[in-house]
Order: C-alpha cells, then sequence, then structure tokens
C-alpha cells in the first residue's frame, strides 16, 4: 500500500508542469555545467601537451647548439693534433715552435667563443703552448683526462668534469684528444677550455618560464656541468636513482618526464634530447604552475560565468515558476465568478483586458496598466489597442487577428487562443516588450466577437535571454580563440623567432623524408650550410641588437630566393642550412655563389656607419657525397670549414 501511495504521488508530481519544468531546469544545468568542466579539462590537458612540445623544443635547440659546437670543436682538436710537427709537443723545442703553435692556436680560437683557449701538453702533462692565459702553470699529469690518455683508456675526445679557473675566476671544462706515435705511444694532448660562462648565456636566452630550469649533465652518471638557475654546490654530483637519468642510461636519446624535482619541491614537465653520439644530454624543465596559469585564470572566468548563467536561469525559473502559479490562480478564479475573476484582474500585475473585435478598442482594463504603461484605466478603455503598440507590433497584431477569425470560421479547434510577442510604448514613451495572451470568447452563435488577454512585461526575461545568448556567444568566441591560438603555437613550433626561418627541429623532419624521397624516387638533393664571417666581431664591435639585425638581413635575402620546395633554416648561432630537394650539385653550386654574392652587396645602415658582411658556403650532395642526412650534413659543414679555411667569402664543394 506504501509503494502504491507513493507512485501515485510520484506519478501526480511528474505530471505537474512546474514539476516537469524544475527537472527539465536541473538537467539542463547539469548538461552546461558537465560540457563546461569538459572544455576545461580538455583546456588543461592542451596546456600541458603543449608544455611537454615546448619543453622538448627548447631541449632540442640547445642540443643542437651544444652538439654544433662540440662538433666543429672536435674537428678543430683534431686537426690540431694531426697538423702540429712533433717538435710542437717537446719542451726542448718550445723556444722554435711556440711562435707558430701559439699563432695556430689563436686562428682557432678566433672561431671559437665558447672557448677560453686552446692549449698543447707535453707527454708528462706539462702545458707547452696556449692561445691566452700563462702557459707556466703546474703539470696536468694527475687530472682524468690525462691520465685516461697516458694510460691508454681512451684515444678519442675527453670531457673532463667541471673545473674552476681562480685565475680567470670561472667555470670550465677540459675538452682534450690525443696525439699519438705512429707505435701508439702518447705523444701531447690537444685540449680546449670550454667556458661554462658563455654557455650560460644560451641558457638564459631561453624561455622556460618564472620556475623553469635548464641544466647540462654527463650521460654516464648524469653528473651535472651547468643549470640556470646556478647550483654551485651541485656541480659535479650525479643524479642517483632518478627517473630522467635511468631513461638517459637505458639508451633513451630524448624524452619528456613529469616529476616533482627533489631540489625544490616544485612539479615541472620536463624535456630532454642527448647531444649525438657525445655522452652529455641537455635538459629543459617549465614548471607546472607557469605553464597552467593561463588555463587557471580561463577556468575562474568560467566557473564565474557559470554561476552567472545559473543564476540567470534560476532567476528565469523562479519567474516562470511564478507566472505560472499565477495563471494557474487566475484561470481558477474565471471558472468560480465573475466577482472573483474582477478581483483577481485587479490585483494582478500582468494586465488582463477585453477587446472588441470589430471596433479593436478595449472594453475592460485592468488597474495594473498604471504600473505597466503608466496610464490611468480612463484612458485606455475605448481606445484602439493600435495606439499603445509599436507600429510593427501593432500590424503583426492586426494579422494574427484577421487569421485567428479565418481559423475560427473554418472550425479549427486550435485557434481559440494565441500567444504572441509585441512591443508596446508606455506614457513616457519607453518601450518594453510584453507577452500576450489571447482567448477569443465566441457568443452563442458560435461568433467570436471578444478578445479576452492577459499582457505580462518580460522585458527583464528577454534581456536576461539577452545576457544568456552573449556569454554563450562568448564562450564559443573563446573555444575558437584557443584554436587558433593552438595553431599559431604549432606553427611557432617549427619557426625561428629571431629570423622567421625554419628551426633545427622541422628541418631534421624534413631532410629525414626527403632524403627518403630521393633514394626512392632516383633524384638528387643538394644541401647548402653556410654562416657569417667573423660574427663574433659585428657582435662584439656594434653590439648584439646590430648582430641579431645581420642575421635577419641574411634570413630576408636567403628567404627572397628560394623556391616553394626549398627549406631554408636557421642551423644555430650564425650557422643558417638550406635543403634543396630535386637539384643537382651543380645547380645548387650556382645558387650558393648568387647567395654570396648577394649578401657580399648588402649594407646595413648603423648610426654613421655602414656595415657589410660576407658568408662562407659549404655544399654537398646527395648521393654524391652522404645517403642519410647526417652524412649529408656532416659533410655540408666540413665543405663550410673548407671554405673558412681557404679564406672566406667563398663556396666550397666536400671532399674527401
Amino acid at each position: 500500500m506504501e509503494r502504491e501511495a507513493f507512485g501515485q504521488c510520484l506519478g501526480r508530481a511528474l505530471r505537474s508542469s512546474q514539476v516537469r519544468l524544475v527537472v527539465f531546469f536541473v538537467l539542463t544545468w547539469l548538461g552546461v555545467a558537465g560540457l563546461l568542466a569538459f572544455l576545461l579539462e580538455e583546456g588543461r590537458q592542451q596546456a600541458e601537451r603543449k608544455a611537454e612540445a615546448d619543453a622538448l623544443g627548447v631541449s632540442a635547440l640547445l642540443e643542437a647548439r651544444l652538439a654544433g659546437t662540440i662538433r666543429r670543436l672536435q674537428a678543430t682538436l683534431e686537426h690540431i693534433a694531426a697538423t702540429l710537427p712533433p717538435e710542437a709537443f717537446l719542451a726542448s723545442a718550445k723556444a722554435t715552435q711556440g711562435e707558430m703553435v701559439r699563432r695556430t692556436l689563436i686562428l682557432h680560437s678566433r672561431h671559437f667563443p665558447e672557448v677560453d683557449s686552446f692549449r698543447v701538453l707535453d707527454a708528462e702533462g706539462g702545458l707547452l703552448h696556449a692561445s691566452g692565459g700563462r702557459t707556466g702553470e703546474a703539470s696536468v699529469r694527475d687530472h682524468g683526462y690525462f691520465r685516461a690518455f697516458a694510460e691508454g683508456r681512451s684515444n678519442g675526445l675527453y670531457f673532463s668534469a667541471v673545473e674552476f679557473d681562480r685565475s680567470a675566476a670561472r667555470s670550465v671544462v677540459n675538452i682534450a684528444v690525443p696525439a699519438r706515435f705512429d707505435s701508439g705511444g702518447l705523444q701531447g694532448v690537444v685540449v680546449a677550455r670550454l667556458d661554462l660562462t658563455y654557455l650560460a648565456q644560451w641558457f638564459d636566452s631561453v624561455a622556460v618560464g618564472a620556475q623553469g630550469v635548464v641544466s647540462f649533465r654527463r650521460v654516464e652518471d648524469g653528473s651535472l656541468i651547468l643549470r640556470r638557475p646556478f647550483l654551485p654546490e651541485r656541480v659535479n654530483q650525479p643524479l642517483v636513482n632518478h627517473p630522467l637519468q635511468q631513461q638517459i642510461e637505458a639508451g633513451a636519446r630524448s624524452g619528456t618526464l613529469r616529476m616533482r624535482a627533489t631540489l625544490d619541491g616544485v612539479e615541472r614537465i620536463y624535456g630532454f634530447h642527448r647531444l649525438g653520439d657525445y655522452p652529455l644530454y641537455v635538459i629543459a624543465g617549465l614548471a607546472t604552475d607557469d605553464v597552467l596559469a593561463g588555463w587557471r585564470h580561463s577556468c575562474m572566468l568560467a566557473v564565474v560565468a557559470g554561476l552567472l548563467l545559473f543564476l540567470a536561469l534560476s532567476l528565469a525559473l523562479v519567474r516562470v515558476l511564478r507566472a505560472g502559479a499565477r495563471e494557474a490562480l487566475t484561470a481558477r478564479r474565471l471558472q468560480d465568478s465573475e466577482a472573483r475573476y474582477r478581483m483577481l484582474a485587479e490585483n494582478s500585475h500582468d494586465v488582463i483586458w477585453t477587446i472588441d473585435i470589430p471596433s479593436r478598442r478595449f472594453t475592460y482594463v485592468s488597474p495594473s496598466v498604471s504600473d505597466m504603461l503608466g496610464y490611468a484605466v480612463e484612458e485606455v478603455v475605448g481606445r484602439s489597442c493600435d495606439a499603445w503598440l509599436t507600429p510593427d507590433s501593432a500590424l503583426r497584431f492586426g494579422r494574427e487577428v484577421d487569421l485567428r477569425l479565418r481559423r475560427i470560421a473554418a472550425a479549427d479547434p486550435g485557434a481559440g487562443v494565441l500567444v504572441s510577442e509585441l512591443e508596446m510604448v508606455c506614457k513616457d514613451g519607453e518601450q518594453i516588450a510584453v507577452e500576450v495572451v489571447s482567448s477569443y470568447l465566441l457568443d452563442e452563435d458560435g461568433v467570436a466577437r471578444t478578445i479576452l488577454g492577459i499582457t505580462r512585461n518580460v522585458s527583464e526575461r528577454k534581456a536576461a535571454e539577452s545576457a544568456l545568448r552573449e556569454s554563450n556567444r562568448q564562450l564559443h568566441a573563446r573555444i575558437e580563440e584557443i584554436g587558433r591560438l593552438q595553431s599559431a603555437l604549432q606553427e611557432l613550433a617549427v619557426r625561428d623567432s629571431l629570423t622567421g626561418l625554419y628551426n633545427r627541429r622541422y628541418l631534421d623532419e624534413t631532410l629525414e623524408r626527403e632524403v627518403s624521397r630521393a633514394r626512392r624516387e632516383g633524384i638528387p638533393l643538394s644541401l647548402v650550410m653556410l654562416d657569417i664571417d667573423y660574427f663574433k666581431r659585428v657582435n662584439d664591435t656594434y653590439g648584439h641588437q646590430v648582430g641579431d639585425e645581420v642575421l635577419r638581413t641574411l634570413a630576408a635575402t636567403l628567404s627572397a630566393d628560394v623556391r616553394a620546395e626549398d627549406v631554408a633554416c636557421r642551423y644555430g648561432g650564425e650557422e643558417f642550412l638550406i635543403l634543396l630537394p630535386n637539384m643537382p650539385l651543380v645547380a645548387a653550386l650556382a645558387r650558393a655563389e648568387a647567395w654570396r654574392a648577394a649578401v657580399e652587396g648588402l649594407a646595413i645602415g648603423h648610426g654613421d656607419f655602414v656595415l657589410t658582411f660576407t658568408i662562407s658556403l659549404g655544399v654537398a650532395a646527395y648521393p654524391e657525397h652522404g645517403k642519410t642526412p647526417d652524412d649529408l650534413t656532416r659533410c655540408a659543414d666540413q665543405a663550410l670549414y673548407k671554405a673558412k679555411r681557404e679564406g672566406r667569402n667563398q663556396v666550397a664543394v666536400y671532399s674527401d
């Protein structure tokens, strides 16, 4: 019995229009709240995915610059070790060989602003020659890199731990190669002292946010070489049981990782890249608080907008429920008696009226007309209904009346009641929006002669609906703006911010694809690598702003003379690389010479001076010089080095 009673009560409640309206409101609000939560969660995930791409991009940028520098540095060290005469490694010949060796070291040091000095050591670890600083320093025979060469444990490029040079007040990493006799004995060592202060400027130039970090570490144990922000006490300290170091030791070349740092407790999204085949890798970390700052602002705005929407809908619901209650009460009183009807009409906030259809004049108006329109009842009764309507509303109301009369004459059962939205003019000239419910009353002959109407002021409801539509429009506009920003960020991810050319990341992807296409279709492919001659002098003489202007001018000159299928990119620093698909070596040489001549003719105004500069270019082609992206890049780099070595401002082709 109790279940049956409960079921009956529930059925009656669901049949109530007010209950159905409340249920509809709740379901609508839950739907809007769910959609808003979904969009916010999607925005957060997109912000985190973008942060992963940004962290990986920053680490890739630094990897490209560091790997390129070390690659050129290795080639230079090996060249010095191979070309110096045996006497250069003897302390007894220092008087005769010293000046020649020193000039050679100074010449090479000009190409490496990041190197503190080049040094030549004898077989006992004594310092014989240096491009800068004193040569009478103590022996380094106890240093790790020298012992590795002396004991025969290493014959290639060797990276020392970070050392602090007290005389120069800077931290350095010794990068060394051995010079050996044909028998294998140690003849001497050639060393480049990498200035970490200069590398720190590179790290400071990348954008990782207020709480972001950038670090440079060794592969074998994660020992810290350089970190920004700088932590001197952590230098040369290994990473123990660190998830990122474990990925590197497992053979990962690059990747991302999200974790909370043990040093400062800040959660970050990290991206890392290993430097080619060197035992080094670089890390860039973006703090999740920095990454999600914009999303949290949007989330706050969305929550405020959602609350305003909820309040607006709640107000509309309350008003509708109240209006429904009033209408129900009015209907019951109309059924009870004329007296009760008049009492209700005279106390209702809505205006209740009757119109004589043939004359279209008011025969009754409730007193609430004064509150709604500002007119007294006497000013309305007996006047035409068109007098208080706007011209457009009067025309529409007249057409609706004529249409209803024709439908009633045709015995249409649904023609007796009409709901209209019109505009009325108040006594003070203000226009208000009203909802008019018209009922056509028939006489005993079935002819409609009177219209019974209820007029309600819905201006506030219209304003709420308009505000709701505007909120929805702004929300959609926000979503569209987010989409546009995502597209723009995707474009920025493959562009160099200074020159507008493609970056190293985009080149690596494109070069791999174009080499595969050249191999598959049997078509030629050329690669041109160039850099600005004596670019360090430009920066030292005129400043980095002029140097940046030189880079932009060179980029504009290259962009003006490339085909649609060519890929021009900034390879790193003042180095540029142009990929020329489906172009043989002869045509690539002509293009390179045209670029060289065009740059030679450029002139950049700087105050009262006119700045000119030149470029050196190296050209390599597929399949003549290399059949893989790495081989082609290496050959183009060696060709560029050849052009530099032979006097600059010229084009050189790779040769074995």
